[in-house]
């Protein structure tokens, strides 16, 4: 998991996003499965944002996991 300090070179909105995540997270379960948490993330991007933004995520996503 990211420090806090790393986390606030993002933008804002995804700095305080990150860490309600992160508490829920906690609250569901500790050792929430990467299976689960994907599954949960592809819900909210498919029924709350809708498929004509699921490109773009997708574009994001894999841009962020690629950085070192």
């Amino acid at each position: 998991m990211k420090s806090f300090k790393t986390v606030l070179s993002e933008s804002p909105k995804s700095d305080k996003l990150y860490v309600l995540i992160n508490k829920s997270i906690g609250k569901v379960d500790d050792s929430l499965s990467i299976t689960d948490f994907a599954l949960a993330v592809s819900k909210v991007v498919k029924e709350d944002f809708g498929s004509h933004l699921q490109d773009k995520f997708i574009k994001i996503i894999k841009n962020e996991l690629s950085k070192k």
